[in-house]
């Protein structure tokens, strides 16, 4: 896919992974569709640093709120009229043992990791359809690929991401794809700011929604094999 023009949806883009994510789609020339949750500041940050390349907005997006969901789909529509690469970037996590971990620290986890990504796809997959192309990318882990100490409710969360993924590509119409992209360590918040740097992260999800990595939809991209790093 040629990416100049396209509008590209980047949820939870106002760090990490989706920040540089949509910061290097704008510098590919896209249409960049930033969202926040809490992190207004931040976000505003990101959008104007789009901004400087190209089209950009801004909108608030809590992936675990339905209405909060379909405002942003509303939004999309009214100001591009459509979306080309749809990114299910947000999440959340807890480092710590299950036995510790609070009824809300698992529900969080699974409402914005798994639950929210669904519904997001869900919501945006009629425009999809309509258009008759266009890639999903879900940001799964090497957490879905296999257990971690103190992340058991992450793992299953990421283990469920990619499940849907690989459902996903079989119902999904030949010019719609669908990847899931596996990171492994990534400096960011999440991490403490260890391993791999999320700009380089971000450079294999944008060629993975070029196409240029050879995978075929439902597939895995895992992050490790082509810069390196941790699992």
């Amino acid at each position: 896919m040629e990416l100049r023009d396209k509008v590209v949806l980047v949820t939870g883009s106002s760090s990490g992974i989706g920040r540089e994510t949509a910061l290097l789609f704008a510098r590919k020339g896209s249409k960049v569709i930033i969202t926040y949750s809490r992190g207004k500041h931040a976000g505003e940050q990101v959008h104007s640093e789009c901004k400087k390349k190209g089209k950009a907005v801004l909108f608030h997006l809590d992936v675990r709120d339905d209405s909060s969901i379909e405002e942003l789909r509303e939004n999309v529509l009214e100001e591009f009229g459509r979306v080309d690469v749809l990114i299910n970037n947000a999440g959340v996590i807890r480092w710590t043992p299950l036995v510790e971990q609070s009824i809300e620290d698992i529900e969080e986890q699974i409402d914005v990791n798994l639950i929210g990504l669904i519904k997001v796809t869900r919501s945006f997959l009629p425009i999809f359809l309509e258009q008759g192309d266009g890639i999903i990318i879900n940001i799964a882990s090497s957490a879905g690929k296999q257990g971690f100490y103190e992340l058991t409710t992450y793992c299953g969360t990421k283990f469920g991401v990619r499940g849907f993924t690989q459902a996903l590509a079989e119902e999904l119409p030949q010019g719609i794809r669908v990847y899931s992209i596996n990171p492994g360590m990534t400096a960011t918040r999440m991490t403490k700011y260890r391993g791999v740097e999320p700009r380089k992260v971000a450079g294999i999800i944008v060629k993975t929604a070029a196409e240029t990595l050879g995978k075929n939809s439902g597939e895995d991209v895992d992050v490790w094999e082509y810069i390196g790093g941790e699992i």
